[in-house]
């Protein structure tokens, strides 16, 4: 009997628990691939965490078809077309779950290779990624990848993992998190109307965004933000009173509608101390568009046939900010957006627009 007692022990406290109970929700067979990930591997897990499977197949077979797959043993299942791709239930008398994913090999790799031409399409662009581009890869079955412990096949295991650039893997995380510009104007639309509590939510929102990005810079390749106190607790402990004060706002908010304005000058605040670490840190990330590189690619949106007004510059002031510590902080873009005027700065904005002309396609990029 396949044995994997001592892999949880290693990272938790938890083992009130039958191998043989978890076991029969796995469905396994001989040449699979078992993979233990999740909480409880990643160091987030708490004695009440589920276990985290990921059954690798080398081939479609009768096990996870939707007609044959033991469906009346699992709470929940999850399918795409006639295959199950995960399941869900409880141990027996317990109120521990067995989450489990079913991949073929070939899937994997052929998502390794999807996240491989993502990574190279965002390493040409500045702005924030969509949900759309990142689309073809399962980030949460990525990330897992990326730390996961083999329990069977380990060299097969082995062959997969050379495949998987973790450095790769947070820098497009951090692109899909950082760099909202919209998201920022919204703020500052409410902030005008004098609609504080809605601009609280969408300051509370950019500095999730932001302070995760901040994560990924040190390595983190998880983006769902469940766990982001826990990821923040592992920064270097320099940052310690900045996360401290993160976390604080984040989970305990304001006491009174008449705080909701000065909370959304704190998070701007906040916000800039983390755009200043994450300066500090992506130089030092390999996987990473280094600060001059960004800019760069800041510089290549530009061009000179642009209807320029207020809100270009103000826009460009704000995603600088990810690279160049020369721009005015957050408090003061708010109030030139309020007032509906320009941001003062030194970005030679023109300068880098000229001879480039209109875009020639899509993301504005110049011809």
């Amino acid at each position: 009997m396949l044995s994997f007692r001592s892999h949880i022990a290693a990272v938790t406290a938890l083992d009130d628990f039958d191998e043989r109970d978890v076991l029969d929700h796995i469905h396994l067979a001989p040449d699979d691939i078992l993979v233990l990930s999740g909480s409880l591997v990643d160091g987030s897990g708490t004695p009440s965490s589920d276990f985290d499977f990921c059954v690798l197949a080398r081939e479609k077979d009768e096990r996870f078809h939707r007609e044959t797959f033991p469906r009346e043993r699992h709470m929940r299942y999850y399918t795409s077309g006639d295959r199950v791709k995960a399941s869900f239930d409880y141990l027996p008398q317990s109120l521990l779950g067995v989450d489990v994913e079913y991949r073929t090999v070939g899937e994997v790799t052929d998502m390794l290779a999807a996240h491989a031409d993502l990574y190279a399409y965002l390493r040409t662009r500045a702005r924030k990624s969509s949900a759309f581009a990142a689309s073809a890869v399962d980030f949460r079955l990525l990330s897992r990848l990326t730390y996961g412990v083999p329990l069977t096949n380990a060299p097969a295991f082995e062959e997969i993992a050379r495949l998987v650039r973790p450095g790769e893997v947070a820098y497009t995380a951090f692109r899909t998190a950082v760099g909202s510009y919209p998201d920022f104007r919204d703020l500052a639309g409410m902030w005008a109307q004098r609609d504080h509590e809605s601009a609280l939510i969408a300051a509370r929102k950019l500095g999730t965004d932001t302070f995760r990005g901040l994560t990924h810079v040190y390595g983190n390749t998880n983006r769902n933000p469940k766990y982001l106190a826990r990821f923040l607790a592992r920064l270097p402990e320099r940052l310690a009173p900045v996360t401290d004060r993160f976390r604080h706002l984040n989970a305990y908010g304001v006491q009174d509608p008449d705080s909701a304005a000065d909370a959304v000058l704190e998070w701007l605040d906040l916000i800039d101390v983390a755009f200043a670490e994450i300066r500090r840190g992506r130089d030092t990330a390999d996987a990473f568009v280094s600060g001059p590189d960004f800019m760069d690619l800041l510089k290549s949106e530009l061009h000179q046939t642009m209807s320029w007004n207020a809100e270009i510059s103000n826009e460009y002031c704000f995603r600088a900010r990810e690279a160049a510590a020369d721009v005015p902080p957050l408090r003061d873009l708010l109030d030139a957006m309020t007032r509906r005027r320009a941001a003062g700065h030194a970005l030679p904005l023109r300068t880098w627009a000229e001879g480039r002309v209109a875009p020639s396609g899509e993301d504005n990029k110049s011809a």
